[in-house]
């Protein structure tokens, strides 16, 4: 589900004041020549319209080229932006355990909507899909204190980067690791660190006389969301290529009205999956957009298919329903005022963990403080009552296993029962966007979405909006002399990656879907297929508990 305005600011459109005289979708021209004073009147004016409107989400509308960033919407809308997180999720045989790293992926699963400023991507065509991977380290947990320690891409602030709903990219840097953490070898000099946690994941910064960060911000890109540069790397930062594993990523635009996409992640070395069907209903509320996931988004189902305790657990992490504020201010940012569930189902025994997370109102005075708690607990499998609860009150103290707090764009932490000290669980001040490996251009297939949309990309990043909404339209009537061609044959539209069968939120790989992961991994690879990965770098489990302190 998208978290948050960017595919709702104000997508399609199904009511016949929003399409001209042959029910093709009206475009709004540009006003102002496309510059900020231009977006504004026009989002003020559609947003004025839209009141009411019971589902923004299905609405036909074209949108001028220069109210959108230069992004495709299935490139926008992926939840692995912190890959290494997501790769180490089955990394221990404790339940509890893996019960914190699925939280710890579902916490950075928006990182993008804390780090990037955000935008409306470009509408995705039916038949639209998008691949692409990562080549990393997963995150371990440090064997004192038991918090995550970060081995790639360390969050470094810009000068005046906001606290939330960032205008433009932060910068980042590969922290220099202990040979435990899978460090590279290292100087004499740049190996004197901190035993502390902190100090291990932190990177130390160059300081200029006045003791402020020195760092050259010339070639910070502004492409809406992603990592920006590398901020003063050390040749002895990273790890060792053992300690690194793939995650792969697939997308599809399966519907076009609705718009419904469905979406796989892999990390073949770690047996860890994920899938999910991306549909969103919003409605527009005064000056803001509130919207929440539609009747086919059931969420994410993480996986464990590895071998040893564990597996065969799936984990349903369902999606809030949330707010997009400062449309008038013209600086976006998200708050989330619902209560979501995690919820672990098969494997082995009867008895799992389940997570109720509460996400607090915000005041209407003052800034939001995006704060939540909840509480892990155990449930019996299949018993509905277990199931039917919502929030932490209605959990018996019994069933309570450990409690949940903190800011969710900032540090969430945890406790387990009968302890007084809270534990950190993710620090997302030290996570940066984590760079996307994708295919050059003159090797992607047409129905690729940077390949489909580069035309308007082009045009948008030179600022030539005319010719960037010229460019969309003809993209768009493309699809709509698709789609009469295929009502005039009486044909179907069916997915090529994903099967038809999706009504339970588990999409499924056809066979071309799977034949696109495996040429994925190759890639990135040297050949090496993903059935046939080595587990590299994949620690061994131990038998462990949250309370022991265990490195996973």
């Amino acid at each position: 589900m998208s978290l948050t305005l960017a595919d709702t600011l104000l997508p399609h459109a199904a009511l016949q004041t929003f399409t001209d005289e042959t029910g093709a979708p009206a475009t709004l021209p540009e006003v102002g020549g496309g510059g900020e004073e231009g977006k504004l009147k026009v989002l003020l004016g559609l947003l004025k319209k839209l009141v009411g409107v019971k589902d923004v989400a299905n609405l036909r509308l074209s949108l001028p080229a220069s109210l959108l960033e230069p992004i495709p919407n299935l490139e926008y809308w992926q939840y692995a932006d912190r890959a290494d997180i997501f790769a180490a999720i089955g990394d221990s045989h404790d339940e509890l355990e893996r019960m914190l790293a699925v939280l710890r992926f579902s916490f950075s699963k928006e990182l993008k909507f804390v780090r990037a400023r955000l935008g409306k991507p470009y509408n995705s065509a039916l038949g639209e899909h998008f691949r692409c991977s990562w080549r990393l380290p997963p995150i371990m947990l440090d064997s004192k204190t038991s918090e995550p320690i970060v081995r790639t891409h360390i969050h470094v602030p810009i000068p005046g980067e906001p606290a939330y709903g960032g205008q433009n990219n932060s910068g980042w840097t590969t922290p220099v690791l202990r040979p435990e953490e899978g460090g590279r070898a290292m100087s004499e000099t740049s190996s004197i660190r901190s035993e502390s946690s902190k100090a291990s994941k932190k990177p130390a910064m160059r300081k200029s006389a006045s003791r402020e960060k020195v760092f050259d911000l010339s070639a910070l890109s502004r492409a809406i969301p992603g990592p920006g540069d590398e901020i003063e790397g050390d040749p002895d930062s990273g790890v060792v290529e053992s300690e690194k594993v793939t995650v792969v990523f697939l997308c599809e635009q399966v519907s076009h009205h609705p718009p419904i996409s469905a979406a796989y992640y892999c990390c073949p070395e770690r047996g860890i999956e994920a899938v999910g069907m991306d549909q969103i209903v919003a409605r527009v509320s005064g000056m803001s957009v509130k919207l929440g996931p539609g009747p086919i988004n059931k969420g994410i189902f993480v996986r464990i298919n590895r071998e040893g305790p564990g597996k065969g657990e799936e984990y349903q992490i369902t999606h809030p329903s949330a707010q997009v504020n400062g449309i008038i201010k013209g600086a976006y940012y998200g708050t989330i005022s619902d209560q979501i569930s995690v919820t672990c189902r098969g494997g082995d025994g009867k008895v799992k963990l389940r997570t109720l997370l509460d996400y607090k109102d915000e005041s209407w005075i003052g800034k939001p403080r995006f704060l939540f708690d909840g509480v892990i607990y155990k449930y019996e499998e299949g018993n509905i009552e277990h199931e039917a609860w919502s929030k932490a009150k209605h959990v018996p103290a019994d069933r309570v296993v450990a409690h949940l707090e903190g800011n969710w764009m900032k540090e969430v932490r945890y406790r387990l029962k009968g302890e007084k000290d809270w534990r950190i669980l993710l620090d997302l001040d030290q996570l940066a966007l984590i760079p996307k490996m994708v295919r050059p251009l003159e090797e992607q297939e047409s129905s690729e979405s940077r390949k489909l949309w580069d035309p308007v990309t082009q045009m948008l990043l030179s600022k030539n909006w005319g010719e960037a909404t010229r460019q969309k339209q003809v993209i768009e009537q493309r699809q709509r002399d698709a789609a009469v061609k295929r009502k005039a044959a009486n044909e179907e539209y069916l997915p090529r990656f994903f099967e038809t069968e999706w009504e339970n939120g588990r999409p499924v790989l056809s066979e071309a879907g799977k034949k696109a992961i495996e040429e994925e991994h190759q890639r990135v690879n040297g050949g090496v297929t993903a059935s046939g990965a080595e587990p590299s770098g994949t620690p061994t489990p131990v038998a462990s508990s949250a309370s022991s302190q265990v490195r996973v």
